[in-house]
């Protein structure tokens, strides 16, 4: 099971300790899975494999949006909220524009 500790704390380090978590708790268990199913380890070793090295090479960008240590313990909730709320205020924005525009 080290592949799931080592994938979960690449995830907590970037995305938060919650993602992080269900990561590792995700890869536990197809891992345990793949064991029972036969020619099922290959496919989720290079899963594991590429979700780390995505992490390890989209990361640094990711963790830019979401402050505070392993990228704040809140998980991502944080930025979606501020992304929807972004868009709400511009399409208010554009709403009052085009309003003004034919009215006047």
């Amino acid at each position: 099971m080290l592949p799931a500790l080592i994938v979960g704390a690449l995830t907590a380090w970037y995305l938060g300790l919650r993602t992080g978590i269900i990561v590792a708790v995700i890869v536990a268990v197809a891992l345990f899975v793949a064991m029972a199913v036969p020619g099922l380890s290959l496919a989720v070793y290079a899963l594991v494999i590429a979700w780390a090295a995505a992490l390890y090479f989209l990361g640094p960008k990711l963790s830019k949006r979401s402050p505070g240590l392993f990228g704040g313990l809140g998980g991502g909730v944080g930025g979606i909220t501020s992304a929807v709320g972004g868009a709400a205020n511009q399409a208010r924005t554009w709403a009052n524009k085009f309003l003004k525009r034919n009215q006047g």
